[in-house]
């Protein structure tokens, strides 16, 4: 690809509008992200993360960065959609990102799948615009097979189930049809979120990892039941941030951190 205008031309014009350095914006080489911005902040105390001052987006979507293990951790809020996410992931990448998880939500398809259940998607179904910017392949949207894998072992040691396979992502929340809906369910989707396959593709084409896990937090396989407010899914998000802080916890950045 040969692009007019890229992220690194932004970051280091945006850097040098500061004079600052790029490394002083904050970025670590492994970033936690979220479209949670009480996420963001929870996990970011949890490690005693300090708010970059200089990150381009520091009031509308804060960044945090801290020290856990011997390893650099940023906590990241991103916009909500996969053009705003894939946006700032390229400017992150452009600091030095190397590793991303995302932490967020999603609606179950599936009755195996009710509100509260964890998701590791493993492919996606594409109806979102950003990823055909970068790829033409609508078969290539998947997660970094290392990062899946530790995130996996990391449930486990929570005893904590977790679903892993096929995710439906839209641009569109508002037209996921009916007939859409169970045509997906018919073929084992687990579910529908805004983000995942842009992500995937962006980190197939930037050669970085990247791998979600998301929290089921509204059904759709019958009348829309909604869980947001409600215990049994905040309680769920936080079991989902336990997996996160067991993985920076045990000593699993490095690993993380190395080619696949």
């Amino acid at each position: 690809m040969d692009e007019r205008f890229t992220a690194q031309m932004f970051v280091s014009w945006y850097a040098a509008q500061r004079q600052v350095a790029i490394d002083d914006l904050g970025v670590a080489p492994m970033v936690v992200l979220s479209w949670s911005r009480r996420v963001v902040q929870s996990l970011a105390e949890n490690i005693g993360a300090q708010l970059s001052q200089d990150w381009m987006y520091r009031g509308r979507y804060p960044l945090y960065t801290g020290e856990l293990e011997g390893h650099r951790v940023s906590f990241a809020l991103v916009p909500v959609g996969a053009p705003g996410t894939v946006m700032i992931m390229e400017e992150m990448i452009a600091c030095g990102a190397r590793v991303f998880i995302g932490i967020g939500f999603a609606g179950s398809l599936q009755p195996t799948a009710p509100v509260g259940t964890l998701l590791i998607p493993t492919s996606c179904i594409s109806e979102e615009g950003t990823s055909a910017h970068y790829l033409d392949d609508k078969t290539s949207f998947s997660p970094s097979p290392r990062l899946r894998q530790i995130l996996l072992e990391c449930c486990q040691a929570e005893d904590i189930k977790v679903l892993s396979g096929p995710l439906w992502t839209t641009d569109a929340p508002y037209r996921e049809l009916v007939t859409k809906v169970e045509a997906y369910r018919k073929r084992g989707i687990l579910g529908v979120d805004m983000e995942t396959s842009a992500m995937y593709t962006l980190g197939q084409v930037r050669k970085v990892k990247i791998c979600n896990l998301l929290v089921v937090s509204d059904e759709l396989w019958h009348e829309w039941q909604p869980a947001f407010g409600k215990p049994e899914l905040r309680n769920a998000m936080q079991r989902a941030q336990d997996i996160i802080l067991r993985f920076l916890a045990k000593s699993l950045i490095e690993s993380a951190l190395q080619l696949e």
